[in-house]
């Protein structure tokens, strides 16, 4: 590949910004990462209950043990984990706001 000779006037050609490509695209799709946090609180929502659930029937068939304690903590864990999922989809969501800048007009006009 030839390349350009630096002291010529010719325009120099800079790559564009269009549209993006391939893995690029994929990551920059909001909407995706969306998707994807939604169903990861959802599963971890589920385990939540599942912990639960196994907490509850050892209090019934033991009387209470370390293992329920266990379960209960893991149940919690993963409902702040839920809430942690949400507040990073609301993030994910938030868009930049591309407002006009107005300037005054300075100049005199007489």
């Amino acid at each position: 590949m030839e390349m350009p000779d630096p002291l010529s006037d010719d325009p120099v050609e800079l790559p564009s910004r269009g549209a993006s490509r391939g893995m690029n695209r994929l990551l920059a799709n909001r909407q995706l990462w969306k998707n994807a946090i939604y169903a990861i609180a959802l599963i971890t929502y589920l385990c939540s209950f599942l912990f639960f659930g196994l907490a509850v029937a050892d209090v019934r068939g033991t009387g209470g043990s370390t293992a329920s304690l266990v379960d209960l903590l893991v149940a919690l864990y993963f409902l702040v984990q839920v809430i942690f999922l949400f507040v990073l989809s609301s993030i994910v969501e938030r868009r930049r706001q591309s407002q006009p800048i107005s300037f005054p007009d300075r100049r005199d006009r007489d």
